[in-house]
């Protein structure tokens, strides 16, 4: 009996153990999840203060088109209306002014070390042919706002921007000039580093020590990273060329719903990332081609279920084996009596009417059965002795 109640406690014990480890995974799978989604709204709305910056500021400039000496001064506006913006500028169509040029383009930026200082000035001759460009090309042809792909900045060659892009048009109705508000790539890598460091340090200790850390990042429609904590792979690194298949994981289906900007259903699918088990939880950052994407390792979600469900596990089981133990101790410290009493049953058959009953204190029915049998003894004693005499 003993040995199937430890068995059923052991059973018991490890089905708890097994739906709290499903229900951590699931609990810490949303902490994840639920990062993700404040950092991405939090890039959107760096995302949202361009687009007002910008967009205040383009109806001053559609109107004042005849006063290009003019344009400087809204480019600075911009620049400081815009606390991420680091640079702005208006370019115009082939000889729109031809008095400046073939190229103008009014500018104006950020001092990278100073930050409340702001700079402008035209540039024409020390243009690189922007009329060729495929951005600036794309935006006359779709006359529409959109998110440029990353580029290095001009002036570093080192620092990664995106350029929120405005057709500009004239009283006509004509697209003249594309109006770009650029925004540093570093400042959101860094951002997401730091959210990162948050979540792993103080809700993932565990993870965090053993250096099984999530890590989120921002790439374009097509794979490309823009931002990451390896900076060696911005721009030259393709997020779709390290997603692998993991336990019959539809990667595909994964890599055509981040095409499509279409938000992660929650799965807790597992993929291979640089060759490491992981779960992945993305979203589209709204008005861009833009996808926020956090990678967790399972090996750090999956330790800290094997943590929490041993805990429950051990909770559990050390009571009830401690209960079991105890139940077999007291039961048999409650039977020895019965035992001596068989023994003295045993006794009396064979004619050993004086042998000696067990001392049992209480009033209960073992204490009943050894008075009735103590007395059964002394008629029996006495109809011996009525026979010797």
């Amino acid at each position: 009996m003993f040995v199937w109640m430890i068995i059923i406690v052991i059973l018991v014990s490890y089905a708890l153990f097994y739906f709290e480890g499903q229900s951590t995974r699931q609990f810490y799978s949303e902490i994840y999840h639920n990062k993700m989604l404040v950092t991405n709204e939090y890039t959107r709305r760096v995302i949202s203060d361009v687009y007002v910056a910008v967009t205040n500021n383009l109806y001053y400039l559609e109107q004042s088109l005849n006063n290009p000496d003019s344009h400087k001064a809204t480019m600075k506006r911009i620049v400081r209306s815009g606390t991420r913006i680091r640079s702005c500028g208006v370019s115009f169509i082939e000889d729109y002014y031809p008095q400046k040029g073939p190229q103008y383009c009014s500018y104006a930026w950020r001092d990278p070390y100073r930050p409340d200082s702001v700079y402008s000035q035209d540039r024409t001759n020390d243009l690189r042919n922007y009329l060729s460009a495929d951005w600036f090309l794309t935006v006359l042809k779709t006359d529409s706002a959109q998110w440029s792909a990353p580029f290095y900045d001009h002036y570093d060659e080192r620092t990664t921007l995106s350029a929120y892009m405005v057709p500009v048009h004239d009283k006509t109705g004509r697209v003249v000039a594309v109006l770009g508000a650029d925004v540093s790539l570093d400042w959101f890598t860094n951002k997401l580093n730091e959210a990162d460091s948050v979540i792993n340090k103080s809700k993932m200790f565990m993870a965090s020590m053993f250096r099984m850390k999530s890590n989120s990042f921002i790439i374009n429609r097509d794979g490309t990273y823009m931002t990451h904590s390896d900076k060696w792979r911005i721009m030259k690194d393709n997020f779709f060329m390290q997603l692998g298949t993991c336990d019959g994981s539809n990667t595909e289906g994964v890599v055509n719903r981040i095409i499509n900007g279409i938000e992660d259903n929650k799965s807790l699918e597992r993929f291979l990332v640089d060759g490491q088990e992981c779960y992945l939880f993305y979203k589209p950052v709204k008005y861009t081609q833009w996808i926020l994407v956090t990678v967790v390792p399972c090996k750090a979600v999956d330790t800290l279920c094997y943590l929490n469900g041993a805990t429950v596990f051990l909770i559990v089981l050390l009571p009830m084996l401690l209960l079991v133990f105890m139940s077999y101790y007291y039961t048999k410290k409650a039977t020895k009596p019965l035992k001596q009493l068989i023994q003295v049953t045993n006794d009396m058959t064979y004619g050993k009417l004086d042998t000696h009953l067990p001392n049992v204190d209480g009033d209960d029915e073992i204490c009943q059965l050894t008075d009735s049998l103590e007395d059964v003894q002394a008629i029996l004693y006495e109809l011996e002795n009525k026979k010797g005499a």
